[in-house]
């Protein structure tokens, strides 16, 4: 049964992005299940209590500790700032987690994501560093699911052990812009289940794009508009359940 309704397939990307109410420091929780939480980057110039290096390592260490003694505070998370590493694995130890949040930050390693079992909604934001995607083939769970900018990835072939996936948005940089390097959408055979897909400041090096031909209940395309798109434009926008996304939006862009 599809999870994802008709305005989460038309934002897109967007959908996965959770308004919530911030917070800096542990002593501002008070006991919410969704949460925002901007705990680097702080800036001694808005904030003079954050002038120093160590207070501002403290509310980091402070987080981590609260994420790993605390496994089932939240079910939903948001990172607006910068994630580490070490905030990145006291995250994964968050047993009951359904979505989760990272705009951007250094965390090469995502293997400790196995450990969210629960988890429905990813967006992993900035990830230049991250050096596999293996470590997601293991959330069976996931029903919408955003990479971007994974500068070291070009195999997305693991991707298609996630069977309940509707949405997938694989993207590079769009503001540098930066570009990601993909050497084939060969992968998209398997995943036939998908209801939206985004795949924009990508090269594919394959130049081959008629794999997306085959995904009939696309409710919602987003593609960047290249030569070999433009090519196949109009069989593009004859899939049968198509209303959403720049193909429909911007024929401008491809005509």
């Amino acid at each position: 049964m599809p999870k994802l309704t008709q305005q989460q397939l038309k934002d897109g990307v967007k959908a996965l992005y959770p308004g919530y109410q911030y917070v800096v420091e542990t002593a501002e929780y008070s006991g919410e299940k969704e949460l925002c939480i901007n705990c680097t980057q702080l800036d001694s110039h808005i904030d003079p209590r954050y002038a120093s290096g160590k207070e501002k390592r403290r509310v980091l260490s402070e987080w981590c500790e609260f994420l790993t003694e605390n496994p089932e505070a939240f079910t939903s998370l948001a990172f607006g700032t910068r994630m580490p590493q070490e905030l990145f694995n006291a995250v994964c130890r968050q047993k009951n987690l359904k979505s989760l949040y990272i705009k951007w930050g250094v965390y090469p390693d995502i293997s400790a994501i196995a450990d969210l079992r629960d988890l429905e909604y990813l967006h992993l934001g900035s990830g230049a560093g991250v050096l596999s995607i293996e470590p997601l083939a293991g959330s069976s769970r996931l029903v919408a699911l955003s990479v971007e900018n994974f500068q070291k990835i070009r195999d997305y072939s693991p991707l298609t052990a996630l069977q309940d996936l509707e949405l997938l948005s694989i993207e590079g940089d769009g503001l540098s812009p930066q570009h990601i390097h993909i050497d084939s959408l060969e992968f998209l055979h398997s995943m036939k289940g998908l209801r939206a897909f985004s795949l924009m400041t990508a090269r594919v090096a394959s130049k081959d794009y008629t794999p997306l031909l085959e995904l009939e209940d696309m409710e919602a395309l987003w593609l960047s508009p290249r030569k070999e798109v433009k090519a196949i434009y109009s069989r593009l926008l004859a899939l049968p359940k198509l209303k959403y996304g720049s193909l429909v939006e911007l024929p401008q862009l491809y005509l």
